[in-house]
């Protein structure tokens, strides 16, 4: 019987990024499901999928410790495994929604030829795409990676409301988007490589949230010594 850490491990995604991305995945959160639930990470989606086929739907959520536009970002990838242990539905979250994770000529999952799922993530903003064509389709794609860098600062969402209330302060704001301008403005080429993260960045949910706030005042601590 293989452990939910190992299931994570073995269904992992590839993600191509572009090759001037200046931001790396900084942790992974995994959970596995084997019935219909509540997701912990994506707020409002219930998940749901067909049990007769599906032996195991594991959600990976993707944390970055910047966005090219705000601090941190958190994505996501759905991976469904058929009964056989094979892939047969992905899904990305994209701006607070989900794509499906298909082939654009074929309409088949997006897998590579070992079968481990495979996504594009959108420059600077790690929305998660099934194909880089897509990216050219997001309004402001280029200009949010170079003047409209750092512009939304530090973001203060419902679930870390707590951790970030007190940090939210307009001098920190004006901080927070001077650094990530200043420091990772940048021109996407367009050109992806192939990342698989290692798998020691796997955790599980509930670890990489209670991680969250020191990994933010860790980050707000560089901003504040760097920008005066």
């Amino acid at each position: 019987m293989k452990t939910h850490l190992e299931i994570a491990e073995k269904y992992l995604p590839v993600f191509w990024m572009d090759e001037k991305e200046p931001f790396t995945i900084d942790a992974l959160g995994y959970t596995v499901f084997t019935e219909d639930a509540p997701s912990g990470s994506f707020q409002k989606r219930f998940l749901t999928a067909d049990w007769d086929r599906t032996k195991w739907l594991v959600e990976y959520a993707i944390w970055f410790d910047y966005d090219i536009q705000h601090l941190y970002e958190l994505e996501h990838v759905w991976v469904y495994v058929g009964k056989d242990g094979k892939v047969w539905k992905g899904e990305g979250s994209f701006h607070g929604k989900f794509l499906n994770q298909v082939k654009l000529d074929t309409g088949e999952v997006s897998v590579d030829r070992d079968g481990i799922p495979e996504v594009y993530l959108q420059p600077g903003k790690h929305a998660i795409v099934p194909d880089k064509r897509v990216i050219a389709l997001i309004p402001q794609w280029q200009e949010s990676c170079q003047e409209l860098a750092g512009a939304d600062g530090l973001l203060v969402q419902d679930m870390f409301r707590d951790s970030l209330l007190a940090e939210d302060t307009e001098q920190t704001q004006e901080q927070v988007r001077r650094y990530i301008k200043d420091t990772y403005a940048f021109a996407p080429s367009m050109e992806f490589r192939p990342f698989r993260p290692d798998p020691s960045l796997l955790m599980a949910w509930q670890e990489l949230k209670d991680s969250i706030p020191a990994r933010l005042k860790k980050e707000l601590s560089v901003i504040r010594d760097s920008v005066k």
